[in-house]
């Protein structure tokens, strides 16, 4: 069974909110919202704004795969330019994100296991 029709908002809820207990430091907004698919209403994403490159970035499970999530980081029409304070705050955002991927990777493998 893909991993992807286990998660529900509420799971999703939950993984995020032990995600923010670990006390990682961050900018970027972190959040769980409805995903756009009218055939499954309880399903959603987590969105993470990148405060220093203002750009949006979605993870969510690979299709197919044994629990492993990607991130989707949307186009921006403008050029970004940073000062190295920027480049630094935008560096720790990202392993960050890194983190919370690796968490939902394993959160996920071990609900698949227990299927």
């Amino acid at each position: 069974m893909p991993v992807r029709d286990l998660l529900d908002l509420r799971l999703l809820e939950q993984w995020l909110d032990e995600f923010r207990h670990l006390g990682y430091l961050t900018g970027s907004e972190i959040r769980v919202l409805p995903q756009q698919d009218e055939t499954e209403l309880n399903r959603g994403l987590i969105v993470v704004d990148l405060s220093e490159a203002a750009t949006i970035t979605y993870l969510q499970p690979i299709p197919g795969s044994d629990g492993r999530w990607m991130a989707t980081m949307e186009a921006r029409d403008t050029t970004i330019e940073l000062t190295a304070v920027a480049i630094v705050n935008l560096g720790n955002e990202l392993n960050v994100l890194g983190a919370l991927v690796s968490f939902l990777e394993a959160k996920s493998r071990a609900l698949l296991v227990n299927q």
